[in-house]
């Protein structure tokens, strides 16, 4: 009985001192839900339902994007020790083709999605770098999007990898852009991008 007892004030000591708000979700989640919440008011919008509207949504949908993703960041990851090897107007010119080809990939894959429900699972984080699991829930299947994010000095979190289904975008056109290059020029591959 007094073991009981012991476990019993032990447990209620770490409940009553646990700090405010420890269960709720990490900012990097909280951010992330923020902008996932954004992009589906967009996409169930009855206003940009229309055929005609596509335009419209797809603009919007690319505002909300580019504010959490870091496409320099995915850029250089995707392009690995290439990177260090381009000029300062090559990594911009590629930062801009490349973030905006992240842009419609991610943009194509949940544009398709409209009423279904988003599940966040977990998350794990790591100093200044963090991965938030969720679930797009369909009537049929669930998806899993996995959100790798790392943190500013503005506290800002920002997207730098989705993993879609177990396939991560970055390590995906890593190896696309590993095998490109080793056969053929950057020049090769940024016409190559220009035209998708």
């Amino acid at each position: 009985m007094r073991n009981l007892e012991k476990i019993v004030l032990i447990l209620m000591s770490i409940f009553l001192l646990a700090p405010v708000g420890s269960a709720l979700a990490s900012p990097a989640q909280d951010q992330l839900k923020q902008t996932v919440d954004s992009i589906l008011a967009v996409l169930k919008n009855p206003e940009f339902q229309n055929e005609s509207q596509q335009a419209k949504r797809r603009e919007k949908l690319g505002k909300i994007v580019e504010e959490r993703f870091d496409f320099e960041k995915m850029s250089q990851l995707s392009l690995a020790r290439h990177w260090k090897k381009r000029t300062a107007s090559e990594k911009s010119a590629f930062v801009a083709l490349f973030g905006g080809l992240l842009k419609d990939t991610y943009l194509a894959k949940i544009e398709v999605y409209t009423d279904e429900k988003v599940i966040f699972i977990k998350e794990r984080i790591k100093k200044n770098k963090a991965q938030i699991d969720t679930k797009i829930i369909t009537k049929s299947l669930e998806i899993p999007i996995n959100y790798r994010m790392f943190s500013q000095k503005n506290d800002q979190w920002r997207i730098y990898d989705v993993v879609i289904e177990g396939v991560s975008l970055v390590a995906n056109y890593r190896s696309q852009f590993r095998q490109m290059l080793e056969k053929d020029s950057f020049e090769s591959l940024m016409d190559k991008l220009k035209n998708k």
